[in-house]
């Protein structure tokens, strides 16, 4: 049985009464019903790279691409306010141009994609048009963004953006940020260090200095 997750919409595949598509959606769950709050996609909630882009909110880096777009160009959209119900579930859409709903997704299943129809009907019968992006659609956004824009990974466009974790280098000392949490007891700030550092590559006593700090 495929259904969709109360937190982040994502469509998962169950046997039995399960909700949320996975433990980290399970416990935001249960602490919404512990607060009285109901299911549904809130920002933020997903598992995409989100944030504020000049306090616009974008759900994921596809999306940060089409919002700087837009506004490099002085074209008008404004996010969707509220949502719209559709099988006693709530749709929370992307994005307002006139009277049509721009929705962006990264990846689909097919059923993701039952899910999008189901949606899109909802929509149709609120008297709104529905305009869905995929990656493929949005090549001229990406390649305005990369030709105009400084940067290693996307959501560093983000309003103040900064990496969530810091760490000392473990062969040169320096400090040096990840987004993502090193699961080793080492780490390196670059390639270089990483081949100094490392055993049998011109450090054959082991590592050049300590742990991961």
């Amino acid at each position: 049985m495929i259904k969709q997750c109360v937190i982040c919409n994502l469509d998962f595949s169950t046997t039995g009464t399960r909700k949320t598509c996975s433990d980290k959606c399970f416990k935001k769950h249960l602490s919404n019903r512990v607060a009285g709050k109901a299911g549904g996609y809130r920002a933020g909630s997903g598992r995409a790279k989100s944030g504020y882009y000049k306090g616009i909110y974008c759900g994921s880096t596809y999306e940060l691409a089409w919002v700087i777009y837009k506004l490099d160009h002085n074209l008008p959209f404004t996010r969707f306010e509220g949502y719209i119900e559709y099988n006693n579930k709530k749709y929370f859409p992307d994005f307002l141009v006139d009277n049509t709903i721009i929705e962006i997704k990264g990846w689909t299943t097919p059923a993701t994609l039952a899910v999008i129809a189901q949606k899109n009907l909802a929509a149709n019968n609120q008297g709104y048009k529905v305009e869905v992006l995929f990656k493929e659609n949005l090549s001229v956004e990406f390649a305005w963004v990369k030709s105009k824009y400084n940067y290693a990974k996307m959501q560093e466009l983000y309003d103040d953006y900064s990496p969530m974790y810091s760490y000392l280098c473990t062969h040169c000392g320096i400090t040096f940020s990840k987004d993502k949490k090193i699961k080793s007891e080492y780490g390196f700030c670059s390639r270089v260090c990483a081949g100094k550092g490392h055993k049998g590559a011109g450090n054959p006593a082991g590592f050049n200095k300590v742990k991961l700090r």
